[in-house]
């Protein structure tokens, strides 16, 4: 399950096997925009320790290699670190290319601090690929300042066989927070079991909580992401809404401290219908508790009325350059994130290249989640590697079909964590305390929250 404060990605580029030179195809520039060679440090070399995804990582970069033998390319482990990335941004000891989490990138384009790469992208074709929900959160004033290579979406995580055996039917999951509330008590009702659970600790509540209020067409923060905005009548609502799935149609589970490991523990014991969290919760379920793939099932984020857009919270990678290249260094950069990141998208061979390397270690090929690329070019690349693919899509169609028209919310640009923390005691006492005080936990986490983001 999701643990926060890591940048997100679905695989590492370091876990793919090399590429074929095609890969390029659509992405690759011709030259230098400048005289002599072109340095280009990549960032995020698997450790020592990660002897078989460096030796592929180095496999790959000996491939880009050969495709550009004047660029002078060394590669670093150094990645994003929340607690030396600021100090080695200040020092100029960034590599030319590294990621960073979405919380980081508003910004970092604010201060300053992360090169233009707008032309880069452009010249290159990546701007073309990318999913224009996800490209605004890299983009001011219509310049680019990063390219996403990773995201994931929220959305309702059900179990197809639960609902089999409460009489619902698992190729049409609820859409609206009334309907998953009927769902709930239907499946408590009929199995015994509580047909929703919602994760409370470890800054994972506070996460969870921030995206059922998004979801209502509230926000974690204003817009600034200076100051809190949870303590809203969208606030209110998820909380009362979680109060009286526990204490009115006892459907809720009862567990006020309920970490991501357990949750997942109770969902693969069939002891939970329904929780919110992302696509990727299917690769531990199935990889690490065993659980069947056939009975995931995941749809959308619910919606207060039937036919509403849905709106989901989402993180994940954004590759930036260092403000320091040169324009010749900043397209170099972009043309490795272009040939490791989204190659496969333009080109089939390097779509199966990739595939064939996560199967072979036995991993989930693609799990349908929030692309990056826009919705016509992972349509085909699902099709490209569909018969790798061991990830059943038919049940990620709830969610499929309402990819394109669902609304993307970027975490909170500052103290996420912190203000996930400060949201955990809130949830778990509308878990455990049937009289819990609702507007006055919100107002004290807020209180709480504004004073750290005012520091």
């Amino acid at each position: 399950m999701r643990k926060h404060g890591r940048t997100r990605t679905a695989v590492s580029l370091a876990a793919l096997s090399a590429l074929a030179l095609s890969a390029l195809t659509g992405c690759q520039a011709s030259t230098p925009e400048e005289t002599g060679p072109v340095a280009l440090v990549i960032g995020n070399r698997p450790a020592a320790t990660e002897e078989a995804r460096r030796d592929l990582f180095d496999a790959r970069v000996k491939e880009f290699q050969k495709a550009h033998p004047d660029y002078e390319i060394t590669t670093t482990e150094d990645g994003w670190d929340a607690q030396t990335f600021a100090a080695r941004l200040a020092a100029g000891d960034l590599p030319t290319v590294t990621g960073v989490p979405f919380t980081e990138i508003r910004g970092l384009i604010e201060r300053g601090q992360v090169a233009d790469i707008t032309d880069a992208v452009t010249s290159t074709g990546v701007i073309d690929l990318l999913n224009p929900q996800i490209a605004d959160i890299v983009t001011k004033d219509d310049h680019y300042y990063g390219v996403p290579t990773s995201a994931y979406a929220m959305g309702l995580v059900y179990n197809r066989a639960v609902f089999e055996a409460a009489g619902l039917d698992p190729d049409s999951p609820p859409t609206t927070w009334d309907e998953v509330r009927a769902a709930a008590k239907t499946i408590t009702e009929k199995t015994g079991q509580p047909g929703f659970a919602q994760v409370t600790t470890e800054n994972q509540g506070g996460w969870v909580l921030g995206t059922e209020i998004i979801a209502r067409g509230g926000a974690i923060v204003n817009e600034a992401g200076d100051a809190p905005a949870f303590a809203s009548q969208q606030g209110i609502d998820a909380l009362q809404y979680l109060h009286d799935m526990r204490w009115k149609d006892g459907s809720l589970s009862p567990n006020g401290l309920l970490s991501a490991t357990e949750l997942a523990q109770a969902f693969a014991a069939g002891q939970a219908g329904m929780f919110i969290l992302q696509s990727d919760a299917y690769q531990p379920l199935t990889e690490l508790l065993g659980f069947p793939a056939k009975d995931f099932g995941f749809a959308a984020m619910p919606t207060l009325t039937a036919g509403e857009a849905p709106v989901t919270l989402s993180g994940g990678n954004i590759d930036i350059v260092s403000p320091k290249a040169t324009p010749a260094e900043a397209k170099a950069a972009v043309e490795w994130i272009a040939f490791a990141q989204l190659g496969r998208y333009e080109n089939k061979e390097a779509a199966r290249a990739y595939a064939e390397a996560l199967a072979s270690q036995g991993s989930a090929v693609a799990i349908p989640g929030l692309p990056v690329v826009t919705a016509e070019r992972y349509q085909e690349y699902l099709e490209w590697v569909s018969d790798i693919n061991t990830v059943p899509l038919a049940n990620f169609a709830p969610y499929l079909d309402r990819v394109s028209e669902q609304r993307v919310v970027s975490e909170p640009p500052s103290r996420g964590q912190d203000i996930y923390a400060a949201l955990d005691p809130v949830v778990q006492a509308v878990i455990t305390d049937e009289k819990a005080d609702i507007v006055g936990l919100l107002n004290t986490a807020s209180d709480s929250v504004e004073t750290l983001l005012s520091r």
